[in-house]
């Protein structure tokens, strides 16, 4: 168990690097584009386009980094009063729904992705951007996540809960 968790750690933080190089992008990008803006009066070319695809990348990369960090947002207002077992229980049945939630979105957006790369989709905008990448990453993204949650629900349901999550549910990390 512990060598699929330094696994999954491992891609998880390959996928948060992507993820953050993106934010970085956004960050950088969209400054420069406002000052060229203010100066020029007219935008960089395809930096509009290019961070619509980098939303969707931040969020699809992202995701697997911040469920293992514990990073998300949970109201656990009615778990706090349940016993630690119960609350483990529960806990995992709440992460195999939300494998389960993501293995259906997963399917749909594989096959997207293999129809997008087989025609190497883009779209036009100022500029003309491929979005198969982004496609095929999301698909990615989605099954990544869906294992790392279905491997939680059963680490979690079976082991109980582990520490990083109990310490970002009370705001102590």
């Amino acid at each position: 168990m512990q060598m699929l968790n330094r696994i999954l750690s491992l891609a998880s933080d390959v996928l948060g690097a992507v993820a953050m190089l993106f934010l970085a992008f956004l960050m950088f990008g969209i400054t420069l584009d406002v000052a060229v803006r203010a100066l020029t009066g007219s935008p960089i070319s395809g930096v509009f386009e290019f961070t619509e695809l980098a939303l969707v990348m931040i969020v699809f990369m992202g995701a697997g980094w911040a469920q293992r960090n514990g990073a998300h947002i949970r109201v656990t207002v009615l778990t706090e009063r349940l016993s630690r077992a119960s609350r483990a229980r529960v806990a995992g049945l709440a992460w195999a729904i939300g494998a389960l939630a993501l293995l259906l979105l997963a399917f749909p957006a594989t096959n997207e992705a293999i129809y997008s790369i087989s025609i190497l989709e883009f779209r036009w905008g100022y500029v003309k951007i491929p979005i198969w990448w982004t496609k095929a990453s999301l698909a990615i993204g989605l099954w990544f996540a869906c294992i790392q949650m279905a491997i939680q629900a059963v680490q979690t349901f079976f082991f109980g809960e582990p520490d990083n999550h109990s310490n970002a549910e009370s705001g102590t990390t």
